[in-house]
């Protein structure tokens, strides 16, 4: 398997951990937090760790 395959691999595990935590962190984890500054710090962190991962998995590609 190529260096590049298997860091493909990795990153798409992450993004899936991180798609999976997109979910149970806001509806299980911060359901009876009444703040809205919990919720957008989490979904500015998501939002910058999810758009990292896909440069990092488009970064190998080529034409």
């Amino acid at each position: 398997m190529s260096d590049y395959r298997r860091r493909a691999n990795r990153t798409l595990g992450l993004l899936a951990i991180a798609i999976l935590l997109a979910y149970i962190v806001p509806y299980g984890l911060m359901r009876d937090y009444a703040a809205w500054q919990g919720a957008f710090l989490f979904w500015t962190l998501f939002g910058v760790v999810s758009i990292g991962l896909i440069f990092r998995l488009v970064a190998g590609w080529r034409s």
